[in-house]
């Protein structure tokens, strides 16, 4: 009887063991790939900065422009892709460095952005034919030569139509770049150079092209009104263009003062970071407003086959620096800014034009929605 009843045990063990379900295997976890983004404005070389590099430069060197980056080169480096407009030419041999109001820097300025941390630069902007079609094309030449990404002028029209895609963390970044114009000045008949002007049928061609071999689009425009805090008509419309056309960040530049920032939204629902102007970086101009720039800092992520998408947005504002005598050329974020810097202002000791902590502070937070300005600014 025993022996029944431990027979029936068992049977009915076994039975509940054969109908238990298998535990399903986790999902694996979505892949995500993220890139970390810093952009800066108009990085023009006066001869206050060329003079306190030359000053500076030791161990063989002729200049050494490093300096006056340092106080935001752990910022730049530490960025996984670094942009920065270079607004003047460097044309190298056959042509003296030169300024305002035709420029063209020495050529260790761009090996020393370089070093900084900078991987893509603009040269799309109004000084572009300061020295000619000659002085444009050495300019190209210097930057292709480079380990960097360089747009915004081209050897010809095959060139310009070679998207430029930067890889990083598995992530195809496309950029283009454009500019309003070139002060008056144009390509001389037959030349084979090509300039990307603004042109609505151009930009809309291009952001197609683009995006058909990049996970994410950036556009670099050279617009607006110098001196104006908003942007005009203009621009606006063309931004709403690159909106329509899907580029995912506009990054723009030229009127020597910072603009909004704002999201656009496309014709498709899609959403557009919109950088109106970053301001000056570096210029050693004659009013306080020119000394007030930004850093624009965003996350590129992408989740698997999903679009690449934005986190993490942020315009660091900036503040350029130089004494009575043109020299401590330095660019400094505006929240390690001081008073006591501000106090010896070459803008205020050498121009004699007002400026004070206080407003270039004001000038930031009047221009640029607090939702993108940093925490406790």
């Amino acid at each position: 009887m025993m022996k029944k009843v431990f027979l029936l045990i068992v049977l009915l063990l076994t039975a509940c063991g054969s109908n238990t379900e298998p535990v399903p295997t986790p999902p694996p976890e979505p892949k995500v790939e993220r890139v970390s983004f810093v952009g800066c404005g108009d990085n023009i070389i006066y001869k206050g900065n060329t003079g306190e590099a030359k000053a500076l430069a030791a161990n063989g060197r002729e200049y050494d422009f490093r300096p006056m980056y340092s106080e935001v080169r752990e910022l730049v480096e530490g960025a996984d892709v670094a942009f920065i407009n270079q607004e003047t030419l460097m044309c190298g041999e056959g042509y003296e460095v030169s300024y305002y109001p035709m420029f063209n820097s020495p050529q260790q300025v761009g090996f020393d952005l370089l070093e900084v941390g900078y991987d893509v630069v603009n040269i799309a902007n109004n000084h572009m034919l300061d020295k000619g079609a000659g002085g444009l094309l050495k300019t190209i030449e210097f930057w292709k030569a480079q380990p960097s990404l360089m747009i915004g002028g081209y050897e010809n029209e095959a060139d310009y139509n070679e998207p430029r895609v930067l890889e990083k963390n598995g992530i195809k970044i496309a950029f283009l770049s454009y500019t309003y114009g070139t002060n008056g000045m144009m390509l001389p008949e037959g030349s084979q150079l090509k300039i990307p002007y603004i042109d609505d049928a151009d930009i809309a061609g291009d952001i197609e092209r683009a995006k058909a071999v990049s996970d994410f689009t950036i556009v670099s425009v050279h617009w607006g009104e110098e001196g104006a805090f908003t942007p005009n008509d203009e621009q606006k419309k063309t931004a709403q263009l690159i909106a329509d056309s899907g580029a995912d960040v506009i990054l723009g530049h030229h009127p020597h003062v910072i603009q909004p920032v704002e999201w656009i939204e496309g014709a498709s629902g899609t959403r557009t970071l919109c950088v109106y102007s970053l301001g000056n970086f570096a210029a050693e101009q004659a009013y306080d407003y020119n000394m007030v720039g930004g850093m624009i800092q965003f996350d590129i992520v992408q989740t698997d086959d999903q679009k690449a998408s934005l986190e993490n947005v942020v315009f660091n504002p900036t503040v350029f620096h130089f004494n009575a005598k043109f020299r401590n050329n330095k660019v400094y974020l505006m929240q390690n800014y001081t008073a006591e810097l501000a106090a010896k202002h070459g803008v205020k000791t050498y121009y004699k034009n007002p400026l004070s902590y206080d407003g270039l502070v004001a000038y930031a937070k009047n221009t640029v929605s607090a939702e993108f300005l940093p925490d406790g600014f």
